[in-house]
């Protein structure tokens, strides 16, 4: 199953998740090391809260970005993100930030999607990057 809602608004899922985007930011970043490039790019932070009874791995969780008009965004490993990451134990939050190389970033409609795991609901936002 797939829960949408806009950007300033969380999403529960039926798992006992709680998924919310804290920003969606357009910035330049400036290439570090090899295969990095340099550009326009979307910053996208979100926070998870675990309601659940049970402890969740966040070391696969996927996060997506495209356009409205279709054009995606690529991750990229310049710009600093700190993915999810580790167990979340019940009642626990944690957070994590994602960069996206897009050209133009700012202003753009977007459409984010999380995954917080293999098999799990799919959480998309909808928003404009500031």
């Amino acid at each position: 199953p797939q829960e949408t809602r806009r950007s300033d608004r969380p999403i529960g899922l039926g798992t006992g998740i709680v998924l919310w985007l804290t920003s969606v930011t357009s910035t330049a970043v400036t290439a570090g090391t090899p295969g990095e490039i340099s550009g326009p790019a979307v910053v996208v932070k979100l926070s998870v809260t675990n309601n659940s009874t049970a402890p969740i791995d966040l070391s696969s969780a996927v996060v997506n970005l495209s356009a409205a008009d279709g054009e995606y965004g690529v991750g990229t490993t310049a710009g600093g993100p700190q993915p999810l990451d580790g167990t979340l134990a019940p009642g626990e939050e944690s957070s994590g930030s994602y960069v996206f190389m897009l050209d133009p970033a700012q202003g753009r409609d977007v459409i984010i999607s999380v995954n917080y795991g293999a098999g799990e609901p799919l959480a998309v936002f909808t928003g404009k990057s500031s």
